[in-house]
């Protein structure tokens, strides 16, 4: 097996992580980013490895990104642009996630390479078909939201690398990811709820929550992600197929946050201020319940997630109040 890795997106909050656990089993891994979402701190852990470098570029630089995966065995591609608001421009992550991952398979299929493309949850909309199985129906919302081209970017990512798998033999794997989280996720809206909510709990913040909390989410630490990832890479058996890879622990967005304030013990009151959903994402109708069913990832790839949520929220909120 060729150990030679190319992530994209590496500097971010799953890429660094794969990064430092790639390093570990004695992989070489070329790194790029173009430090948008992701940061250099991040790759601290990594940066200064022999067997790591490091490029700022950005996916759709096709010029580049052939050179770097020339040698390379595996292409892992993370790096997009997340989840909007109706306040923020779509264009952005249509055409990096469509064109980007396009270019991602073009140069696969000039070298070679086998591809890992990580999608999400999100393209499973608002189907009522719990859990949530990779043979489901899709429950896409109105095409005028702009909170939906996120999902319809990495929908389109998927058929692109199906389409390079069945026409032009590209060993391609796509896992969906559910929410996952570390102390490196994003502060911002893009990173999940449940940074965002630590954050403010430890600062004694009002907790911001999107319509009245009892929408349901199944989050996973990011080493379990990492390792759903892994073996994605390295079982052939994962060639052709669509895989969830997440936690199937379901917990209210609401219960989340007072988890989050029982765990933290800062010894101050839970704030809680509820935002009205339309104030955030216009008509955009939020997903009430997100739960994977994880028996294919089992299956294939011998995969069940290892952290349960309460010790991932400790550990997380160790790293992070040691730092604050």
């Amino acid at each position: 097996m060729n150990k030679q890795v190319l992530i994209t997106g590496v500097a971010g909050m799953i890429g660094s992580h794969l990064a430092e656990e790639l390093l570990a089993k004695g992989y070489m891994v070329t790194g790029i980013d173009d430090l948008s979402y992701g940061s250099l701190e991040n790759l601290s852990g990594s940066i200064h490895q022999s067997n790591f470098k490091f490029y700022r570029v950005s996916i759709l630089d096709f010029d580049t990104l052939k050179i770097l995966a020339k040698d390379v065995g595996t292409i892992i591609h993370l790096a997009a642009v997340k989840k909007i608001s109706e306040k923020d421009v779509s264009l952005p992550t249509l055409m990096v996630n469509t064109k980007g991952t396009e270019n991602v398979l073009e140069a696969a299929k000039m070298w070679g390479c086998k591809v890992v493309f990580a999608s999400t949850s999100d393209v499973y909309g608002m189907s009522p078909d719990l859990p949530l199985n990779e043979n489901g129906d899709l429950l896409i919302g109105p095409s005028m939201i702009k909170r939906w081209s996120y999902a319809v970017s990495k929908l389109y990512g998927e058929q692109l690398a199906f389409g390079y798998y069945n026409d032009h033999k590209v060993p391609a794997v796509v896992i969906r990811y559910f929410g996952g989280f570390s102390p490196r996720s994003s502060f911002a809206w893009s990173g999940g709820h449940v940074p965002i909510f630590i954050r403010a709990i430890l600062n004694d913040e009002e907790v911001i929550v999107h319509g009245d909390g009892t929408q349901t989410r199944s989050m996973g630490f990011v080493t379990d992600l990492v390792n759903g990832t892994i073996l994605a890479l390295e079982n052939e058996k994962a060639i052709g197929e669509l895989i969830n890879i997440g936690n199937d622990e379901e917990l209210s967005v609401i219960d989340t946050a007072k988890l989050i304030h029982e765990i933290a013990n800062t010894g101050k009151k839970l704030k809680i201020k509820f935002v009205p959903m339309a104030e955030v994402f216009g008509k955009y109708k939020d997903i009430q319940r997100r739960i994977p069913d994880l028996q294919k990832a089992k299956t294939i790839l011998g995969y069940s997630p290892k952290v349960k949520l309460r010790d991932a929220i400790r550990v997380t909120l160790d790293e992070i109040s040691k730092v604050k």
